[in-house]
């Protein structure tokens, strides 16, 4: 499998690339867990190791995300927005998904 690298442009479509949409798929109830934590290091940590997941699969199937407009974060951000799009269309169509927003250990400790 020697094929020439597919080059992932600013403004590309998850759903053009399969593997990687599925990926984030499989990896949705975990970020929406971890994003209703007020952005906490663990959260943090498990962004990073998400995009060290995708970047790694993307390597496997020779797509190259373009390096004049993407680095790390930037691919990090990419993978933010995909979820908040998801987000954001489910409360149009009226379901509600993800995790309420945690409160801070002080308050559920008093209850």
């Amino acid at each position: 499998m020697h094929s020439e690298p597919i080059i992932l442009k600013k403004k590309f479509s998850w759903r053009n690339y399969p593997e990687l949409e599925e990926f984030l798929i499989a990896n949705r109830p975990e970020y929406l867990r971890h994003s209703a934590l007020n952005y906490t290091a663990e959260q943090k940590h498990f962004n990073n190791r998400l995009t060290e997941g995708l970047l790694e699969i993307a390597a496997r199937h020779n797509y190259v995300f373009d390096e004049s407009c993407f680095n790390f974060v930037a691919v990090r951000d990419r993978i933010r927005c995909y979820y908040k799009s998801y987000v954001q269309s489910s409360k149009k169509r009226g379901s509600v998904v993800g995790y309420p927003k945690s409160k801070s250990h002080a308050e559920t400790s008093a209850e």
